[in-house]
């Protein structure tokens, strides 16, 4: 049985947009030591607004607090495991409540996300959010 090639680097899609970073200094407020990023399926769906939906400052500082939300949901879902006295798994599934935005309704809205610790393009353990029915590429 032979192994499948990787087709991308993480730092490619990096590159490419198809994994975007959490903003600078935000996975600090929770305790993150590795690098975080999220897929673009949930960039898109959880935190990006569209380019007409504000003012360029007053959307920047929507999304910043659209994405500080979404890792206080991870965080608290590895706390929960945590306080339990167990290890969170590598692959973790947690709920997050989508704030509201141009979508068309006014209260958060439930939306499952998994979160999965793996090895980066050096063997370094990184975090990808992404939703549940996506896979890291890059393993």
């Amino acid at each position: 049985m032979t192994t499948a090639a990787r087709l991308y680097t993480r730092q490619q899609l990096i590159e490419t947009r198809q994994l975007i970073p959490v903003s600078d200094g935000i996975a600090d407020d929770f305790g993150f030591t590795l690098p975080v990023a999220y897929s673009l399926a949930v960039w898109s769906d959880t935190i990006g607004l569209p380019a007409n939906y504000a003012a360029p400052r007053d959307r920047a500082e929507r999304q910043w607090r659209r994405e500080w939300y979404l890792l206080l949901s991870l965080y608290d879902a590895i706390q929960q495991y945590r306080d339990d006295g167990r290890q969170p798994p590598a692959r973790l599934d947690f709920e997050h409540y989508r704030l509201p935005g141009e979508r068309g309704f006014i209260d958060p809205r439930p939306v499952r996300l998994a979160a999965e610790k793996s090895p980066g393009d050096h063997g370094e353990q990184v975090i990808t959010i992404m939703q549940p029915d996506q896979r890291v590429p890059w393993v």
